[in-house]
């Protein structure tokens, strides 16, 4: 009686983490991305706004008194993001969203063997370090690389597990596909590709700045959160 209690006890316990991981990274995603991505709310410059702006330049210039300002005066409007500026916050979004995938795996392969728990919680502090170090501004070649290598060796050694195990006794016979799984790998490939078209961008494309990213990438965002917090409702495994 009191080993089952004890069992019960560890099993409630590590579905309390599992549960406090996943709903504290679907609020850290989405406090970490949510100002990047949603649009900043610009309204088009009015007559107004012209005319205050061409007052402002000609009193820079010291020409305020000696002309009238036309009320009409453009002022040039930033360029809209095109489909290349979606690049980069795919990749932020996908990697932080596969980083709620491990955390979230983690109490239950930490019990079936404390190696994988491991794995599982380095897996998601990467993900995570990158994608708070590539928030910072246009990551470099090293960083980009980093993505690239870093989630397409999860990728492989997930490919590994489910085809033909693990090698050194560590998963003797392949391991059944879960949807937990699957959402990861789409994430993952995402960062990847993402990753290689920024990769082979020109060293000195623009830089998009926060709040004008591509509207794709607040939809993607929407998605990815829906479905971390469905797949934890949905209680399979991964």
């Amino acid at each position: 009686m009191t080993a089952w209690v004890g069992a019960t006890s560890a099993s409630t316990a590590a579905h309390t983490v599992h549960y406090a991981l996943v709903v504290g990274g679907l609020v850290a995603l989405a406090w970490l991305l949510g100002a990047r991505l949603l649009p900043a709310g610009h309204r088009p410059p009015d007559a107004h706004d012209l005319r205050v702006a061409a007052l402002r330049r000609a009193a820079t210039s010291g020409t305020l008194g000696v002309r009238p300002v036309p009320a009409t005066t453009s002022v040039r409007a930033p360029a809209p993001p095109g489909p290349a500026d979606a690049l980069l916050p795919l990749a932020l979004v996908a990697s932080g969203a596969a980083a709620g995938v491990h955390a979230a795996m983690g109490p239950a392969h930490l019990r079936a063997q404390t190696v994988f728990g491991l794995f599982f919680a380095a897996a998601a502090l990467a993900q995570l370090a990158w994608t708070a170090v590539a928030l910072r501004g246009r990551p470099g070649r090293g960083l980009l690389l980093a993505g690239v290598v870093g989630n397409g060796a999860c990728i492989a050694l997930w490919a590994l597990s489910r085809t033909s195990g693990l090698p050194l006794g560590l998963l003797p016979a392949p391991e059944a596909v879960g949807a937990w799984d699957l959402a990861a790998l789409a994430w993952e490939l995402v960062v990847v590709g993402a990753c290689l078209a920024l990769l082979r961008r020109a060293p000195g494309g623009r830089r998009t700045p926060p709040g004008r990213w591509h509207p794709a990438a607040t939809a993607f965002l929407g998605a990815s959160v829906t479905a971390l917090g469905l797949l934890s409702l949905s209680g399979t495994g991964g």
